[in-house]
């Protein structure tokens, strides 16, 4: 793995401190709200940039714990029997009952349920309350197929970057479906029935993901709570949640989201040019973005942001962040001004 010569540690500024430094005539990085996602933002720390066959991650740490609820993950809380999965009859929605009288049940976008008439990908993240059933919109990931039970069985994967963004754009279903069959063409799997689990549980696949796995794996300290990833040099987009727990049960899917798309693609690989204040940077764009709050299906809150070059969202639970997702806007805008950092004394001869 390429590993840049600058230091490992994480850039010294957390991000809120980083904009009360910016000069006052900058409009680019001014706070236009306090919520839960700015609140969250200044407790967050961004490591130094790792290199790997054309992906960066730059890891992010959480000063402090944002909320300790131990939450089931779809994995966990199918394997464990606390969640049962019905299909509705139709492509887009599927029926989610958490039968735990105590545990809470987190379900992240993109993730893949197997089973029902189709495969299904999650539309949105779903945080699901002890002892309730919530109505889940999704998009079908195997779309020569519509036969079998009305129960889900398994959610091993979580679909890749390509597909993730499809869906948090509420894409038309014929796009996610074009998606699926252009990476089927691309590792050429044989699938009757056009299903992305074929392609992402395929041995040249699996075998090539494993690797990304093993070149990332010192990054995986304590307090890591996400990451900022770049392709190919260009930030496509972070994710954080609330805290490390959560981060680590979920961390393996969402390299693998990441990844999948530069698999095969090695020929487009160059030396990456990224700073650890890029990545800083682009967090801190969410602060001067444009909030609003938007529906969820499940229990909490969810906040969307867009404008200042970025869009995503942030699921809230007890008034903090559980999950946010960032990615560039589809309207690029000009780099931000520089934001000032302390300026660092050369040492005495002595302390060499």
């Amino acid at each position: 793995m390429n590993r840049p010569a600058m230091s490992s540690v994480p850039t010294l500024l957390a991000l809120a401190l980083a904009f009360a430094a910016a000069p006052a005539t900058s409009s680019e990085f001014a706070p236009q709200d306090d919520n839960e996602v700015t609140r969250f933002l200044g407790r967050l720390l961004v490591h130094a940039p790792e290199h790997f066959r054309g992906l960066t991650l730059f890891a992010l740490e959480l000063r402090a714990a944002e909320d300790d609820t131990d939450c089931a993950t779809l994995d966990d809380a199918l394997r464990h029997g606390i969640l049962r999965v019905f299909d509705s009859g139709v492509v887009e929605r599927v029926t989610m009952e958490n039968v735990s009288g105590r545990d809470w049940v987190f379900v992240m976008a993109g993730e893949v349920i197997g089973g029902g008439k189709q495969n299904r990908m999650v539309r949105d993240d779903v945080l699901i309350a002890p002892e309730t059933r919530v109505s889940v919109p999704t998009y079908c990931v195997e779309q020569g197929r519509w036969a079998g039970g009305d129960k889900f069985v398994g959610g091993k994967y979580l679909s890749n970057y390509a597909l993730r963004q499809r869906a948090m754009a509420a894409a038309p279903q014929a796009e996610v479906w074009d998606q699926v069959e252009a990476d089927r063409r691309r590792f050429r799997v044989e699938s009757a029935t056009r299903d992305f689990e074929a392609v992402a549980g395929s041995p040249a696949v699996v075998r090539e993901l494993g690797a990304y796995h093993d070149a990332f794996r010192r990054l995986w300290r304590p307090r890591i709570v996400g990451f900022v990833v770049a392709q190919y040099g260009q930030i496509v987009g972070a994710d954080a949640f609330c805290n490390p727990r959560l981060f680590n049960s979920l961390r393996g899917k969402l390299l693998d989201s990441y990844a999948f798309d530069l698999v095969g693609r090695f020929d487009r690989v160059r030396p990456p040019d990224l700073r650890q204040e890029d990545a800083r940077d682009f967090m801190a764009r969410i602060y001067a973005a444009r909030f609003r709050n938007q529906g969820t299906p499940g229990a909490g809150a969810s906040l969307a942001f867009s404008g200042n070059g970025l869009e995503g969202s942030a699921l809230l639970n007890r008034n903090t962040v559980l999950h946010l997702h960032a990615t560039p806007g589809y309207r690029i805008l000009p780099p931000p001004r520089p934001i000032p950092v302390e300026p660092l004394p050369l040492p005495q001869p002595r302390e060499w």
